[in-house]
């Protein structure tokens, strides 16, 4: 099993205490994927696997994730009533994906059947390759009219582990975290309301051409959630921030203020703690991306977009952390 390290301890008391998040209200499964395709939650809606495999999760941890093949691995979620439910829904996991082709990137479906558009399904836009969420209208046929569309202004970043989680409220009210961001985007499709087949959602595949065979996902993915409620901001935090390993973190303390955060690069800082010597960059994965010497003004602009904490070091001990956010 994953070790819920430090930091997941202190953002749980923090964001349980002081914001009351429950993030297994509503949660209608938990796939770890820790050698197991058993539910986590209290359902027991456990998964049926179809070629997959396990694999390194984004920590290295020996089948700690799950692998796709790109040409037939998948996995079936129970075909349940619970599991279709109407809007709001919402979704969690990390992701990487180990191809750029349009036809490797179709990720989800919560109601699959091929040459229907019916669901809820998650791949890419094939003429950006963004980020898209979509639901089907339950027509037998893909076209604009067929469906509702919500396309990220992020791309994908291939090779790289990232967090996604997606929320669907209505029509016009679809939002994507990339690393705890939520970068805007814009809607397409005329379709009607949402519209679930008689068939099981799947992980690893979705049909989007009448008449053509499925297309199948082609990289790895890890802790898959789904709820049949619209995630808090909050509780999307917790859920990009879990399993984190940077050492004594204080994430409470006032004593550095940090600005503009978000940024687009540049960060200025303001601190009583006159005695710092060193500053410390982390990932959204806990690991070092920046380390020098404490200036008032530090410049991160070559790096990618998404959360990062910022940590205050005297004599090599931890003084404080911040977090940052990079759009």
């Amino acid at each position: 099993m994953k070790k819920l390290l430090l930091i997941f301890l202190i953002f749980l008391f923090t964001y349980f205490s002081v914001f009351g998040q429950d993030i297994t209200e509503n949660l209608l499964l938990h796939y770890t994927f820790d050698n197991t395709f058993l539910d986590a939650s209290d359902n027991n809606y456990d998964a049926t696997n179809f070629g997959a495999s396990f694999v390194e999760d984004r920590f290295g941890n020996s089948n700690g994730a799950l692998l796709f093949d790109g040409i037939d691995d998948y996995i079936n979620l129970p075909n349940l009533t619970a599991l279709k439910p109407n809007l709001p829904v919402s979704f969690s996991f990390w992701i990487r994906y180990d191809s750029e082709g349009a036809n490797d990137r179709d990720v989800f479906n919560t109601s699959f059947e091929e040459d229907v558009n019916t669901g809820i399904y998650f791949n890419s836009q094939q003429s950006t390759g963004n980020f898209a969420v979509n639901y089907g209208d339950g027509s037998s046929n893909y076209t604009s009219s067929t469906r509702r569309t919500y396309v990220s202004n992020e791309p994908i970043d291939t090779g790289e582990w990232q967090h996604i989680a997606i929320i669907v409220n209505s029509q016009n009210d679809m939002k994507i975290y990339v690393d705890c961001v939520e970068f805007g985007g814009g809607y397409s499709g005329t379709g009607g309301s949402l519209q679930y087949s008689n068939t099981s959602g799947t992980l690893g595949r979705h049909d989007r051409d009448l008449g053509l065979p499925a297309n199948y996902f082609k990289g790895a993915i890890d802790s898959f959630r789904y709820w049949d409620k619209a995630l808090t901001v909050d509780e999307v935090m917790l859920l990009c921030e879990e399993t984190l390993s940077i050492p004594e973190i204080t994430m409470s303390s006032q004593e550095t203020i940090l600005y503009p955060n978000p940024t687009d690069g540049i960060i200025h800082f303001q601190t009583k703690n006159n005695d710092i010597d060193t500053v410390i960059l982390y990932n959204n994965i806990g690991q070092i991306v920046l380390k020098l010497t404490y200036q008032t003004t530090l410049n991160i602009s070559t790096l990618p977009k998404g959360m990062y904490y910022l940590q205050l070091m005297r004599n090599n001990i931890p003084i404080e952390t911040k977090k940052v956010i990079m759009k």
